[in-house]
């Protein structure tokens, strides 16, 4: 019985630890120099993750397959454009540290791509 607490004790830390809920905020800067603001915010429950993505909380769409193993999280969201109805596909690949995250974005548009860097910091 000792045995099966301290698994249950155990489970509950290492979630506990690494829980993503919040709000993260930070920078995305692409390849040829552009830069903007970057805000995601997530709520995880147990291995299931959801949430929000896009330049500010006023500004966002919903991410989709969220997974999360090995201190990486990853994530896809379909965004629009504020004036046009295009939309883009986009693949996140991100490192947790802590409370940073670093790194891709891909997009994809028809017959365009591109890939951006992020930096993300999770607001207390």
């Amino acid at each position: 019985m000792a045995i099966r607490y301290a698994l249950v004790l155990a489970a509950f830390l290492v979630f506990s630890a690494n829980n993503l809920t919040g709000v993260w905020t930070g920078e995305m800067k692409d390849a040829e120099g552009g830069s903007g603001a970057a805000y995601l915010q997530l709520t995880q429950d147990g291995a299931h993750i959801t949430g929000l993505t896009g330049a500010s909380k006023d500004h966002t769409w919903p991410i989709k397959n969220a997974m999360y193993g090995d201190d990486r999280l990853i994530f896809h969201v379909t965004s629009s454009g504020p004036d046009s109805k295009e939309k883009s596909e986009w693949t996140f690949d991100l490192k947790v540290d802590g409370d940073r995250m670093t790194g891709t974005a891909e997009g994809r548009q028809e017959d365009r791509s591109w890939t951006a860097e992020l930096q993300l910091t999770r607001q207390k």
